[in-house]
């Protein structure tokens, strides 16, 4: 077997991220058109957690703001937004994901009071119906900030035996964000995007793509990466491994992409390899968020129902 380039430490995919303990992790990551309606929001996702515990799935990943709509875009502001519906759908969610024992990685928006903007968040809920975690979109655009409270916690979690990283859109475009995930040992990281509604093609049909490639190869590990389907949908729901390569849904259309981890499949048109083995450095006074992050009990609490 050849060996190119090893003095930068490129190495056979077969030989990166093999697990002494063969853990697996069966993944299902969907997309569908998000809307400002949370019920026909809810319908899709509910559709899907049934769909992926039927082909046996462990988890299930949803995109950017999928119950709740994306401020900004979906809806003006969250003004007069209706947060008892969102309660209620998120916590038949839950019901339904410790019903069929499956893990549910929920796009939404969480709840911070009269006076402060909602967090773009991802809600961790486990095979048992819980809220375990909750990650809130840590580097927010300008328009973001218009509508949200950025987060400013990196979250991990281990499930199966693999660690898990999670993001949210805005911040595949700071590196910083993956290398301080590859510093925690995470192996597969769940990144909820919202690149739809446009007029028609932008930048973000060849830059996400891009990044998202870039950002698994960089850090050896794999990047599971959904979309809005609605029109027009900048990309397609995809999975990008750690040698850069990728499998995506048909742009568009909703539906669920599978891959069990860890996946050591390579390509069959080319050899598959990993290359920088070397990590950045961690600098010890990076910030890693945009805007002012919150202090209220209900952003602290990583737990807090919606």
């Amino acid at each position: 077997m050849l060996l190119f380039f090893s003095a930068f430490g490129i190495v056979p995919l077969s030989e990166a991220k093999t697990k002494e303990n063969n853990a697996q992790l069966k993944i299902a990551t969907c997309q569908f058109p998000v809307s400002n309606d949370i019920g026909a929001n809810a319908h899709y996702i509910k559709k899907y957690i049934l769909e992926a515990s039927e082909n046996k799935a462990d988890l299930v990943h949803f995109s950017e703001a999928a119950l709740s709509g994306y401020g900004g875009m979906d809806l003006p502001n969250f003004d007069g937004f209706d947060w008892d519906n969102l309660r209620a759908q998120t916590h038949e969610i839950m019901a339904l994901a410790q019903k069929h024992s499956i893990w549910v990685i929920l796009g939404s928006a969480h709840y911070i009071s009269p006076e402060e903007k909602p967090t773009n968040c991802l809600y961790i809920i486990s095979n048992e119906g819980e809220i375990v975690e909750r990650y809130d979109k840590s580097m927010c655009t300008t328009s973001d900030l218009n509508v949200y409270t950025p987060g400013n916690r990196i979250v991990t979690i281990d499930i199966n035996g693999l660690r898990c990283g999670f993001l949210i859109c805005y911040d595949a475009c700071f590196p910083e964000m993956y290398n301080i995930y590859r510093h925690k040992g995470v192996e597969v990281m769940f990144h909820s995007f919202y690149n739809a509604r446009y007029q028609g093609k932008t930048i973000l049909d060849e830059i996400i793509p891009a990044e998202i490639r870039v950002r698994a190869s960089d850090n050896l590990l794999w990047v599971v990466a959904n979309n809005s389907s609605a029109e027009y949908s900048s990309w397609p729901t995809c999975i990008a491994r750690p040698d850069g390569s990728m499998m995506s849904l048909e742009r568009g259309k909703p539906g669920l992409l599978y891959r069990t981890f860890p996946d050591e499949i390579k390509t069959k048109d080319f050899p598959s390899w990993t290359h920088n083995n070397k990590k950045m450095a961690l600098p010890p006074t990076e910030v890693y968020h945009n805007g002012v992050p919150s202090t209220h009990p209900r952003v602290t609490n990583s737990r807090a129902l919606p």
